[in-house]
């Protein structure tokens, strides 16, 4: 083969390998190197030492779910369909959104990891804001 589509082949893995990308974690797992900003999206907040502990870079309570909504969640797990349906309906009417934007282009360029407390790996802030912004990254410009 031509050593011309070798290179090409070697540039696409290579720029695979870094791009950058929004993780989910329980704010207890294991920091790791290609985490990014860590950043806390829970209504509530973390002790300094909890989030010194935990390396939590950033704490986002305000864009967090509204507690009520949240509190309602905690009582009805099996809910989330329409927890998130709330979730994200509130992110697009508050003053946040411009911000939020920001963070899903932001992720486009590096890694962002955002952490929560629940025990389901796949139904809690995290994802619900996680798909959020994945949404909103279809505006970010290339």
């Amino acid at each position: 083969m031509e050593s011309g589509g070798e290179r090409d082949l070697e540039n696409e893995a290579r720029l695979g390998q870094e791009q950058a990308m929004i993780k989910i974690k329980h704010f207890m797992d294991a920091v790791e190197e290609d985490d990014g900003r860590r950043i806390w999206v829970e209504p509530f907040g973390l002790t300094a030492d909890l989030a010194m502990w935990c390396k939590v870079d950033h704490l986002l309570c305000h864009v967090a779910p509204p507690r009520a909504l949240w509190d309602w969640f905690e009582t009805h797990p099996t809910g989330y369909d329409y927890f998130r349906a709330r979730y994200h309906t509130w992110l697009a009417k508050s003053p946040y959104k411009p911000a939020l934007q920001a963070l899903a282009c932001a992720a486009m360029r590096e890694n962002i990891t955002l952490l929560h407390q629940e025990e389901d790996c796949e139904h809690n802030s995290a994802t619900a804001l996680y798909d959020y912004l994945n949404e909103l990254e279809a505006y970010c410009a290339d």
